[in-house]
């Protein structure tokens, strides 16, 4: 109900102070005020510390309460302010969507030709980096929607349409300086989508080193530059980040922005919310923006329009994305733009199965780890209590017997699994003796592989990756690789840095004096004929290229993680590929006295995950991939999966195909 007397609002330090002697009575009022917004009674109103709030929040929500009531309000100095700049925000945001559902209807002001002849006049580089259609789109969607999501899917050239979008930001003066903010990884992907396209229009600059050396880079930026920078650095340097934008115009870019999807807690998410306030344009970029579920979107869409206009209170998205995921999406649509995979006009890879007979011993234990598994389940007398007694005994066990028994006598800190241990004392000794007596089979075949890819492809370089989940398994291979095939063998996990991570006393060295993995994938890229990379999935999964000069892969191990999978072929099955260009994939399957192990299993599964996932990032609608948050709990698979374990431990030996 309004009242006709005025209602005064003003800032004092950090409190809004709010003056309504007509409002003491009113019990809503009292309840927003004290409890709701944390007011003290003063006299004549309430005075409102900020509390985590920025003071500008506080105002406006305050002013909305007061305004949805029907009230008359007076704003006084910051008030007054923080009120009209809202209204400006949500004018802007208007606008932006209205111009971003045109485009959608066919509709734009902003002419592509223009566009393309701008990046031409600034020395846009068409030779190296020609833009493709659907980076064209991209790019026009950008300056259509102001800020905007790229969700397309990897390897689809995301960073090569941000640069055509922020050169023509600062070519038309809409900004000075751009800022990215991402994992280490993604540093050299950036630097050398700068050197291809632009070299002499932008320039990039690594923010690194001491909390000292970073306030003097920040010091000395100037126009046309682009920072390079960690989400842990961008939260710790926010503050000097926010003055920047208030003293520059900023787009700030957060690529792979799905890695800040914490939805409460957390310190990069806030951060680059705060930061995001400041910056006049802003891009989130992600080729997999919903890895478990459609709350993954909060954080990423609040950094586009930090307010919440797209997104409202972390509370009612949550109930909107359970309740309603399409209308969620619905209001997203007009600031996302999607290339699916089938618009890369790539070849399908091929996919080679290869069986390999466990040897002996391994044999043995595989089989002694399988009866261990067994006589576990014999005491749970329902198929719930035996699916729980499997998923408690840990069954990646089953994965490290037919990878590398080894595997069993070592820590694994990925995983979180110590070394094994059990009341056969069978089974201790043959694990004990194993590397003593024997080669993994699959090590022997991913050698001949390699010798096979070596001889078939000579002319075109013959570079191999062989991925394995387990790095002591990536130890031993590469120990056997080296001597045993005549090629240089590199080798890249968790334990080799990423991007410039010098230490106190050599902080002023090159970065590409410290084999960090960038380096490493430059030496082996760059090798002159044949080359093996090996890796794992957790370390070399996103936002590295190995596409230019190699083709082939070759799995000694995989989990049930579907996404890990996926997003480890496109590091060598992505936009750049030459026309008419194969790339090969080796899957290593164990098989013991003729019959399947659990590696055909994870075959079966992987399979029937990449229709459910290859559908998702072949069309360009927006669906969450469903994957847990636990690397374990992604590894050892989901319901379906064990349930189908516990069949073939229970002697149910599912049909299966091989193909060799």
């Amino acid at each position: 109900m309004a009242v006709s007397e005025v209602i005064t609002i003003q800032v004092e330090a950090d409190s809004v102070i709010v003056l309504a002697p007509a409002l003491m009575a009113d019990r809503t009022a009292r309840l927003f005020f004290t409890s709701i917004v944390g007011g003290t009674t003063i006299e004549s109103g309430w005075r409102c510390p900020r509390r985590n709030l920025p003071i500008s929040t506080l105002v406006v929500r305050i002013n909305s309460f007061l305004e949805g009531r029907g009230y008359k309000i007076s704003r006084t100095g910051l008030a007054e302010e923080e009120v009209k700049r809202e209204l400006e925000r949500k004018r802007s945001f208007e606008r932006a969507r209205t111009a971003a559902q045109s485009l959608r209807d066919g509709q734009t002001t902003i002419e592509l030709d223009s566009v393309i002849r701008q990046l031409r006049e600034i020395g846009w580089r068409e030779e190296n980096r020609s833009l493709f259609p659907y980076q064209k789109a991209g790019v026009l969607h950008a300056l259509n929607s102001v800020n905007a999501a790229n969700f397309s899917v990897p390897g689809s050239g995301k960073t090569t349409t941000t640069l055509a979008i922020a050169a023509t930001h600062i070519a038309s003066d809409t900004i000075d300086l751009v800022i990215v903010v991402g994992p280490l990884s993604c540093f050299a992907p950036w630097e050398k989508e700068v050197r291809a396209a632009v070299p002499d229009f932008l320039q990039p600059v690594r923010i690194r080193g001491s909390a000292t050396q970073r306030r003097l880079i920040y010091s000395q930026v100037s126009r046309q530059q682009i920072l390079l920078m960690s989400y842990a650095t961008a939260a710790a340097d926010r503050f000097e980040l926010i003055d920047l934008c208030q003293k520059l115009k900023v787009m700030l870019v957060v690529d792979e922005s799905h890695r800040v999807k914490r939805f409460r807690g957390g310190l990069w998410a806030p951060a680059l919310m705060a930061i995001a306030r400041h910056a006049r344009i802003r891009l989130t970029l992600s080729g997999t923006p919903m890895p478990q579920s459609g709350r993954d979107l909060y954080s990423q869409l609040r950094i586009l329009w930090p307010s919440g206009e797209l997104t409202g209170p972390p509370d009612d998205f949550a109930t909107r994305v359970n309740k309603s995921f399409d209308s969620v999406l619905s209001d997203v649509r007009p600031f996302v733009s999607r290339t699916p995979k089938r618009d890369l006009g790539l070849e399908p890879y091929i996919v080679r199965r290869h069986t390999t007979e466990l040897a002996s011993l391994q044999a043995e234990i595989y089989e002694l780890i399988e009866s261990q598994f067994r006589r576990n389940l014999e005491d749970a007398a329902t198929w719930k209590e035996k699916l729980e007694v499997l998923r408690r005994g840990k069954l990646i066990r089953l994965l490290q017997a037919a990878a590398n028994p080894d595997l069993l006598n070592k820590t694994d800190g990925h995983y979180r699994l110590p070394r094994f241990s059990g009341p056969n004392p069978t089974l201790l000794q043959r694990l004990a003796d194993y590397r003593h007596v024997e080669e993994p089979a699959k090590f022997t075949r991913a050698l001949e592989i390699i010798q096979d890819i070596v001889v078939r492809s000579e002319a075109t370089g013959g570079k191999t990756v062989c991925w394995s989940n387990f790095v002591h398994n990536l130890d031993q291979f590469a120990a056997v690789a080296r001597s045993r095939l005549e090629l240089p063998v590199f080798q890249i996990d968790g334990r080799v840095p990423v991007g410039d991570q010098p230490s106190e006393e050599n902080a002023n060295t090159n970065p590409y004096d410290i084999d960090t993995r960038e380096v490493i994938i430059d030496r082996f890229l760059n090798t002159d004929g044949p080359a093996l990379l090996v890796t794992n999935p957790a370390s070399t999964s996103e936002s590295i290229s190995l596409h230019q000069s190699c083709h082939n892969a070759i799995y000694l191990d995989r989990t049930y993680d579907c996404a890990l999978f996926l997003q480890s072929i496109d590091r060598i099955h992505r936009l750049g590929l030459r026309a008419g260009q194969s790339v090969e994939v080796h899957i290593i399957l164990a098989a013991h006295s003729g019959r399947i192990t659990i590696d055909h299993l994870v075959d079966q599964s992987l399979i029937r995950k990449e229709r459910i996932m290859g559908h998702l990032l072949e069309g360009a609608e927006l669906a969450p991939l469903g994957s847990p948050e636990d690397p374990l709990e992604s590894a050892e698979g989901d319901i379906e999966d064990l349930n189908n374990l516990l069949r073939y431990l229970l002697g149910e030996e599912p049909a299966y195909e091989d193909e060799v």
